[in-house]
């Protein structure tokens, strides 16, 4: 983006960068000297280089590309996910994608420049599962960290200079309580002790790492802990190091194909309303204890929570005898990308309510079970999946907890809000990319959204959509817009397609909204404190509409400020459970035709040069200032103030005129 100007936020105060600190253009790229911001255009893609500072977190998010990783025996079943990383200038490598852990652990080679031992740390491990195996690792720090485009590692999309530490791996390690110190050749005597126990190489993943192969788990390198989480210290790689708001990962698109455009799937560093906008399941952390973990990152001082948060409300059918039994839990949950199965039992609590329902799950055993979860206002939220696989290992921790693995993230996007202590989910496929619904420009091109984009067609749009060509949202397909789009094409809703526009999200300057689906604005504006926006954008403001589609408007105002069209579907403002929410329709400008059966109970309202002809049903009251003809029925008071028309042989339930 040469010559491009930038606004940022620097310890909280607003500052024009090119005001403050000598521009110095080369190749495509605008280098701003004083402090280490680096923006550069690399094939269509921004290469971004932040040096972060507490409080002083960049605006707009980071987008870190992700990739689906199949088994070894199965090229369809993506059982792992991967994210390539590079330290300082070495060459970039896939390592999994972890947040089940706060670490980064990788091979690095012992001859990367301007990289350390961190001081006073030895070799030690660093356990996984029930602790009788992992990696025997060496503490590092070194001062810059890359991310790449797993698919085209050419150029970094980002590079985040600090203070980073990371773990270099020696071994891969198994204690003699481990059954992999029993199925694996192992060093004859153990390499070192932690803790009071004896551990002791895996030979073959040695002779990897000296070969310079992947180690314990081809084809990564090792680990890139994500968790939101620590109990280190030092400072750490973790993306929470990195940001003092939060990140998402979206993991739900693209598993084996490439049909949804931008980068799918994707860590998104940094939270925005736009983005928060995007998730209403929100499970703040609760009272968390921080023995033996940190209450802030280091690095970004950004919250820390624990393993497990919140107080999720689930159930759990599990096969007892012929039938299945449903056994309701509540308790914290840890979302694991690191974890292959569904659930993963990690507590006493749960095996004990378990066997009191009749069900035993065996030591490192599976099996096969369905869950729900359910309890947020938003029914939306309300998920169920059958046949799902559950596990345990043993030895489990006391508690009520519970891990779930990578197969929700595949079908769910899931957001960390470190500034608000929450954790939250969304069926949506969420990014905060920017499209075009113009094809051959310099962006994604994004103009029809069916099955194939995003999470089996649901697809979050946290960033703007713009372009001249139209947007089309076919059939059962679902997209919800939290941000303000500026394509200038019409908006296609086709018959069981849905739009939903929530906080900030807008198509006001869309030509004209086609609507034969379904069309939600009941969570426009601040219909969430914890998004952040500001409860002024509670309208959804639109130019033209038309279409046998139906609205919902919860406490909303839908404002059309150009008609020509017609609304031949049902508008209403009942929520889940039934109850009218006030909201209202307001017609700015242009004629309008209301053609409908509808039950909303707000105030409908036709401004000075507008006209409204009513041929169906309303149910609220109506406010004319311009001209309202009524052939249908009205069952509220019209009031007609000075300057306003009212006409037609429909039914009225009562006409007040105001004067002067």
């Amino acid at each position: 983006m040469p010559g491009a100007y930038f606004t940022q936020q620097w310890n909280g105060v607003g500052m024009a960068l090119g005001a403050l600190i000598r521009s110095t253009r080369t190749e495509g790229c605008v280098i701003l000297r004083g402090r280490s911001v680096l923006v550069c255009a690399v094939s269509g893609l921004a290469l971004m280089t932040f040096s972060f500072s507490a409080g002083a977190d960049p605006v707009q998010p980071i987008g870190i590309p992700l990739k689906h990783v199949p088994s070894d025996d199965d090229a369809t079943d993506f059982n792992s996910l991967g994210i390539m990383v590079g330290v300082n200038d070495a060459h970039p490598r896939l390592y999994q994608f972890d947040t089940g852990s706060d670490l980064f652990v990788g091979q690095f080679d012992e001859a990367m420049s301007d990289v350390q031992p961190l001081a006073g740390h030895k070799p030690d491990l660093y356990a996984y599962g029930d602790g009788s195996y992992g990696y025997w690792m060496q503490e590092i720090q070194f001062g810059s960290i890359a991310y790449y485009d797993p698919d085209a590692p050419d150029k970094p999309v980002a590079v985040i200079p600090g203070k980073h530490v990371a773990g270099r791996i020696i071994d891969w390690v198994y204690s003699q309580g481990s059954d992999g110190y029993k199925n694996h050749k192992v060093s004859a005597t153990p390499i070192g002790h932690s803790d009071g126990v004896a551990y002791y190489a895996d030979m073959e993943v040695r002779d990897r790492i000296i070969h310079d192969q992947p180690s314990d788990h081809p084809p990564f390198y090792g680990t890139f802990g994500a968790g939101n989480f620590t109990d280190d210290k030092t400072y750490i790689s973790a993306p929470a190091s990195q940001t003092k708001t939060g990140y998402v990962i979206a993991a739900n698109a693209n598993m084996g194909d490439s049909k949804t455009p931008g980068r799918a799937p994707c860590l998104s560093l940094h939270l925005t309303p736009q983005i928060r906008a995007q998730f209403t399941a929100l499970m703040p952390w609760g009272k968390l204890d921080y023995e033996f973990s940190m209450r802030q990152f280091p690095g970004s001082g950004a919250n820390a929570s624990n393993v497990h948060d919140g107080n999720y409300r689930y159930t759990i059918s599990v096969p007892v005898g012929k039938k299945k039994r449903a056994i309701d839990f509540r308790g914290p949950i840890l979302f694991d990308t690191g974890t292959p199965e569904f659930i993963y039992v990690d507590s006493d609590g749960m095996l004990a309510k378990f066997r009191s329902k009749g069900y035993r799950l065996e030591k490192y055993g599976d099996d096969t079970v369905d869950i729900k979860f359910y309890g947020f206002d938003d029914k939306l939220n309300d998920l169920e999946y059958d046949d799902v696989d559950i596990s345990r290992l043993s030895d489990e921790g006391s508690g009520n907890s519970l891990t779930i693995g990578l197969p929700f993230f595949q079908s769910n996007s899931m957001m960390f809000d470190l500034e608000n202590r929450i954790t939250a989910f969304t069926p949506y496929f969420v990014t905060a990319s920017g499209f075009s619904t113009d094809a051959g420009v310099n962006i994604p091109h994004l103009g029809v959204v069916n099955g194939d984009v995003g999470s089996v067609g649901w697809v979050g749009l946290a960033g703007n959509l713009s372009g001249q060509g139209d947007f089309t949202i076919e059939k059962d397909s679902n997209v919800r817009m939290t941000a303000i789009n500026t394509y200038t094409g019409a908006t296609r809703i086709a018959k069981d397609g849905y739009l939903h526009l929530a906080g900030l999200g807008s198509i006001e300057k869309s030509a004209h909204v086609f609507n034969e689906g379904n069309l939600f604005i009941d969570q426009k504006g601040a219909y969430m404190t914890q998004w952040g926006v500001d409860k002024s954008f509670g309208d959804a403001v639109i130019r033209d509409i038309s279409g046998g589609g139906d609205i919902v408007l919860g406490s909303r105002r839908l404002v059309v400020t150009a008609a020509t069209g017609t609304i031949g579907g049902s508008i209403t403002d009942y929520d889940d459970n039934g109850k009218n929410l006030g909201g209202g329709l307001v017609l700015a400008g242009g004629k309008l035709t209301i053609a409908g059966d509808n039950d909303y109970s707000g105030l409908t309202e036709v401004a000075s040069g507008a006209e409204m002809h009513v041929t169906g049903q309303l149910a609220g009251d109506v406010s004319v200032h311009g001209k309202l003809s009524v052939d249908g029925q009205v069952s509220g008071t019209v009031t007609v103030h000075e300057g306003g028309e009212l006409s037609g042989n429909g039914a009225i339930s009562a006409v007040h005129r105001v004067s002067r």
